[in-house]
């Protein structure tokens, strides 16, 4: 990996942990297609390791809001999420990997913007945190999904919630990933490339939190995250 390729990825990072302290999400949906571009090694070991620190201090510095019913439902479904993309990862083939990413980050962003609203039953939970555990073990990408079921929650409560469901839950994609044999030392390495972007991004997304508009920021992310994704299959198909 080149110096250019790490800088180009710690700066798209760092604008990604900030967004992700702004909204509750948006980290690795910008981020992850976009360094896929720039170096498939940023994904998903890079950038699945380094999460549990940037959830860790959102999740400390948003305590007080969370609801722990969803919580504890979400990170129960998310269990058989992470085995199926582990067996996913062991199968499909090194040439296809970005045709997965490009696949799985498309339908993120489609989860998104499909202004789909569901019920916060346990049932819905539990289906919720499977697909976010499949997603964000084969891609790094699990927002989608949960933040879909509580689209009507103020952003103190879908900040304070979805930042101990990444700390907790990425930890645990982790854990499987390197039980399987899916991590190296060279992702431990590109991780610690990343360390800065997430200190710059916990540093300003504080600040920025009442200040930005939403409304704009959202559908920013959704372009150019798809943007990139799209980019990502059609190299990766042809």
């Amino acid at each position: 990996m080149s110096v250019i390729e790490v800088v180009a990825g710690c700066l798209v990072y760092a604008i990604g942990c900030t967004l992700q302290g702004v909204l509750g999400f948006g980290a690795n949906l910008l981020a992850v297609p976009i360094l896929a571009l720039i170096n498939p090694d940023f994904v998903p070991g890079p950038v699945l390791l380094i999460n549990p620190l940037l959830s860790g201090f959102f999740t400390f510095r948003e305590r007080g809001n969370t609801d722990k019913y969803g919580l504890t439902w979400t990170l129960v479904g998310r269990l058989p999420g992470i085995a199926l993309a582990v067996v996913a990862l062991s199968v499909v083939t090194e040439e296809r990997i970005g045709v997965l990413f490009g696949s799985l980050l498309l339908f993120a962003i489609a989860l998104k913007v499909s202004g789909l609203k569901f019920e916060r039953s346990q049932k819905n939970l539990m289906l919720g945190g499977c697909v976010s555990g499949f997603m964000g073990t084969a891609v790094g990408v699990g927002g989608p999904p949960i933040a879909l079921l509580y689209h009507d929650v103020s952003g103190s409560i879908l900040r304070a919630t979805l930042s101990p469901y990444f700390l907790i839950g990425t930890v645990i994609s982790v854990s499987a990933l390197a039980l399987t044999g899916n991590f190296d030392s060279g992702d431990l390495l590109i991780s610690i490339y990343l360390l800065p972007s997430v200190f710059i991004g916990m540093a300003i997304s504080g600040p920025l939190r009442k200040t930005l508009d939403h409304k704009w920021i959202t559908p920013g992310v959704y372009l150019l995250s798809g943007t990139a994704a799209i980019t990502l299959l059609i190299r990766s198909l042809f």
